[in-house]
C-alpha cells in the first residue's frame, strides 16, 4: 500500500525539478544584458556618444531600471509587465506618476505602486527617458 504512494510522488517530483530548470533557464535569460565595450578612440556608435554625455545619470538610471528588469524586460521588450517598445518618455513619466500617486491604471497597478514610491520627480524623469533608448 504505501508503494502506490511512490507512484504519484515520484512522477510529481520530476516535474518540479525538470519545470524549476525551466524557470531559472528563463530567468537567466531575461535578466542578462547585451553590452557594447567601447576603447577610447574609436568609433563605437551613437549609444556610447550617449553614455558618455550622461555618465554621471547613466549608472544611477540603469540602477533605477534593474528594479524594473523582472517584469518589463532587459530591453524594455515586455514580460509579466508591458512592453516599453514604441512608448514616449511623456507617457512612461505620467503613468510613473499616476503610480506613485497609487492611481489605478490597470489590473497590475499595486505591482507598481511601492516601485513607483520610492521614486523622486527627478528619477521619474530621468527613468522615462533611458527607458525610450532600450
Amino acid at each position: 500500500m504505501k508503494n502506490k504512494y511512490y507512484l504519484y510522488i515520484l512522477p510529481l517530483c520530476a516535474l518540479f525539478l525538470f519545470n524549476g530548470k525551466k524557470y531559472d533557464d528563463s530567468v537567466i535569460q531575461r535578466l542578462s544584458l547585451k553590452v557594447n565595450i567601447c576603447v577610447e578612440g574609436q568609433d563605437c556608435g551613437s549609444s556610447a556618444a550617449i553614455a558618455q554625455a550622461s555618465s554621471g545619470t547613466d549608472s544611477k538610471v540603469t540602477k533605477l531600471y534593474a528594479g524594473c528588469i523582472a517584469c518589463h524586460g532587459a530591453q524594455g521588450e515586455g514580460g509579466i509587465g508591458p512592453s516599453f517598445k514604441g512608448s514616449k518618455s511623456e507617457y512612461i513619466a505620467a503613468a510613473l506618476v499616476q503610480y506613485k500617486n497609487k492611481e489605478e491604471r490597470g489590473a497590475q497597478s499595486a505591482l507598481m505602486y511601492a516601485q513607483a514610491a520610492a521614486l523622486s520627480d527627478k528619477d521619474i524623469k530621468d527613468l522615462s527617458k533611458y527607458i525610450v533608448t532600450l
